[in-house]
């Protein structure tokens, strides 16, 4: 059988208690980006609504309480499978009584696809894996930036925000001597004033992946980074790893039983044995 994961994230927010799941909406994944550690295990399918909804139930049920945040940041690239991805988010908002505005949805870019989730008109959140503040620079770290480049993901994202209202989150991955680098906070700060859409940056600190050459930041260059962003009025924060000892922290989720690349199905419907691991950060 195949294994998907799923992550239940405790924390305490402005004194109040929070239990986010980071869902999977693949089993693997087939966007292949060269930091990830689910894009080197293979892709087999799409996971219909109801698994990813089980998802949330699940954690719920390991956990003891309710979950208040739900974020499509685990296995899989949301926007590929956008029919089940939305279907889910109705009942997680409808069923479950997970606010949409608690929900985020992640995508390293897909041609066509975020202008036909602006039309939903969705509350929920749009965070745009970007990792790289130029295209030469964001094809070496994501594959389908050469079908996909910058300029025309920005104008979609900036298509998302005249239809929506809402902001959109920027991912950033900060990879040592990579994409960390002062000049290019600059030229990410330009990239975002060029276009007009309300947005904010979160930065992540790589997280590291085994069979991956790529280094965690320091501190140092972390808060250079983020200072050069701010300096430049670009409203910007870090994300604070966790589940780093579970394998389980952004960048990590890749089950240890299945190291080698799995062999792409065509079939979306579930398979006998096709089970999922939850784990607690």
């Amino acid at each position: 059988g195949r294994v998907l994961e799923t992550v239940g994230i405790p924390s305490n927010y402005s004194s109040k208690s929070r239990l986010t799941v980071c869902v999977s909406s693949q089993v693997g994944c087939p966007m292949k980006c060269t930091f990830c550690a689910t894009g080197k295990g293979g892709f087999a399918r799409n996971l219909n609504a109801s698994e990813i909804v089980d998802q949330v139930l699940a954690i719920e049920e390991e956990f003891g309480k309710r979950v208040t945040n739900v974020v499509f940041m685990g296995m899989g690239e949301p926007l590929l499978n956008l029919p089940a991805v939305i279907k889910a988010q109705q009942c997680l908002n409808q069923n479950v009584g997970i606010g949409q505005r608690n929900i985020t949805i992640s995508s390293v870019g897909v041609p066509n696809a975020i202008r036909k989730l602006a039309m939903e008109k969705l509350q929920s959140t749009l965070a745009v894996s970007l990792h790289a503040p130029n295209q030469a620079l964001r094809e070496k770290l994501i594959p389908s930036a050469k079908t996909y480049p910058l300029y025309a993901l920005m104008e979609d994202c900036t298509a998302y925000f005249e239809i929506t209202g809402r902001r959109v989150t920027f991912e950033y991955t900060l990879l040592s001597g990579v994409n960390d680098l002062p000049e290019h906070a600059e030229e990410l700060a330009k990239l975002l004033y060029k276009h007009n859409l309300a947005s904010h940056v979160n930065l992540i600190p790589y997280n590291p992946v085994d069979e991956s050459d790529y280094q965690r930041p320091s501190r140092q260059s972390i808060s250079l980074f983020e200072e050069a962003l701010k300096k430049r009025k670009v409203p910007v924060s870090v994300r604070v790893t966790r589940g780093m000892d579970a394998s389980a922290a952004c960048g990590q989720l890749r089950n240890e039983f299945q190291k080698e690349p799995m062999l792409e199905v065509a079939e979306s419907t579930p398979s006998e044995g096709d089970d999922w691991q939850t784990a607690s950060v």
